[in-house]
């Protein structure tokens, strides 16, 4: 009898469910930093991409007289030239710094085409960086005007070429102050 009750035990033992248990201990490094966002403006075009820091502008088919599409306005044409612009918001936010405010600048990634040049904010814009703001606020949404103006000039007489879609990247880049 007293075998059995020692087996019985045992199984009991047997029977129940182990355990084990460790431990992990986690590292990481917070590092402070700042990060760039291309938004749509409500009174103009949307932006393809909005939110992140690489957003598309589309102005449409353009020309100096007849209809633009929607959000984009002819702000000025003159005997030479004509202008168009849209607006959009960039937004910076930062992490962990003490800067309370950014540097915005901007250049072209490779020359405009032939007959355009672009400015943001009336500053037109080339391969060097062009500093558009010194003391701007992190965390909000901060309007810029994209203008493109256009020669009136004809393809071969330094006016751009028409027909074709024309494309141009434009970088920006927000340092902590």
């Amino acid at each position: 009898m007293a075998a059995v009750m020692v087996l019985l035990s045992s199984a009991a033992v047997w029977a129940q469910n182990p355990t084990a248990s460790g431990v992990i201990n986690g590292t990481l490094v917070n590092k402070d930093g700042i990060t760039l966002l291309f938004n749509s403006d409500p009174q103009s075009v949307t932006l393809g991409g909005a939110g992140t820091s690489a957003a598309s502008l589309d102005f449409g088919s353009i020309s100096a007289f007849g209809p633009l599409a929607a959000g984009v306005t002819r702000p000025t044409v003159t005997a030479t030239n004509y202008t168009v612009r849209s607006l959009f918001d960039i937004q910076v936010i930062q992490g962990g710094l003490t800067s309370t405010t950014y540097t915005l600048q901007a250049q072209l990634a490779a020359a405009a085409p032939t007959g355009l040049s672009y400015r943001v904010d009336a500053i037109t814009l080339g391969t060097a960086s062009q500093t558009l703001q010194t003391t701007a606020t992190y965390g909000v949404d901060i309007q810029h005007s994209l203008d493109l103006v256009v020669l009136k000039a004809a393809p071969g007489a330094g006016g751009p070429a028409t027909g074709t879609p024309l494309t141009t990247t434009i970088n920006f880049t927000a340092t902590a102050n």
